[in-house]
């Protein structure tokens, strides 16, 4: 971190990634060069947008005290907020009408402002794939955002839904409706063996919850578990039909990101793999471009 006297008279930024799982903040000058950051938890606009706000104030707070800043100083930083579940325009509506305490404030999806991140605000695309999954392509000034809809009816490549799907078979499989598998004998010992702890589980999980079982479907396909395979299969399946869509799109560079890049890049045909590139920088990153230009315009 960088000296803090001439942060009292520098123009501050805050970049936002407001995700399922976790909301991170960081302070830049402007050089750039970072002076705090802080993490708290998810701040998707659908865990409502009192909660959301909350979890953004509280981590921009905790990213001045790590700046050696007041927290009086919240007022002057110019804000770029990335947060999933802004492809709908209701809450899109809301965290812009929401009385903030920034100097101001722009918003977008939390995949556009990691696509800006990965290619340094360059034309590319990029999918995220972690407790969710949402493509995203920036081409010649045009967009194009896939998936991303939410747990319930999209994101089927995503590590959330992995998690339901294992939980599924397990259950079918305790009832001697679906192959047991080491993968299905494991999820049932997470509960006891006891559907009933599943409905209890169930009626109160998030898909954060749920994506805390996918590390398991992973290590079972490890081991040569065909259950696991299959449903990985699926996930796979869903996320290269949307990389092929960016391309399609004309996307020429591709950049995966979240916590299952790893794991699905390597599972991705030849004509995916050959467009992959490293991300240049974090959605974070992103989220200041994205501020530094509204604040220029608005100026």
């Amino acid at each position: 971190m960088v000296g803090m006297q001439n942060a009292q008279k520098e123009k501050l930024y805050l970049g936002i990634d407001g995700g399922g799982t976790r909301c991170r903040a960081r302070i830049v000058n402007s050089a750039g060069e970072t002076l705090g950051e802080a993490m708290r938890g998810g701040a998707n606009t659908r865990l409502g947008i009192n909660h959301v706000f909350g979890e953004i104030i509280a981590a921009a707070t905790m990213a001045l005290k790590e700046a050696g800043l007041s927290d009086s100083r919240i007022s002057d930083l110019h804000a770029g907020l990335g947060l999933a579940g802004l492809p709908l325009e209701r809450e899109r509506k809301l965290a812009e009408s929401y009385k903030h305490p920034f100097a101001s404030a722009c918003f977008a999806t939390d995949a556009y402002t990691a696509c800006l991140g990965a290619h340094d605000g360059a034309d590319g695309a990029i999918l995220i794939v972690g407790t969710g999954t949402c493509g995203q392509a920036i081409v010649e000034g045009r967009e194009l955002a896939l998936a991303g809809w939410g747990f319930e009816i999209s994101d089927i490549g995503s590590g959330a839904r992995i998690g339901r799907t294992a939980i599924e078979t397990a259950l079918l499989a305790h009832e001697g409706l679906a192959v047991s598998s080491e993968l299905t004998r494991a999820v049932m010992k997470h509960f006891n063996d006891n559907p009933e702890e599943i409905v209890a589980f169930a009626e109160k999980a998030r898909p954060a919850d749920y994506g805390a079982f996918c590390p398991m479907v992973f290590d079972a396909d490890s081991h040569g578990d065909s259950t696991a395979a299959a449903i990985i299969d699926v996930a796979v399946t869903a996320n290269r039909n949307i990389l092929h869509k960016l391309q399609e799109f004309g996307a020429k560079r591709l950049s995966l990101m979240g916590g299952l890049a790893e794991q699905m890049a390597k599972r991705m045909p030849d004509d995916i793999r050959s467009d992959l590139v490293p991300a240049q920088n974090d959605a974070l990153h992103g989220a200041i471009l994205m501020a530094r230009k509204y604040q220029k315009v608005h100026a």
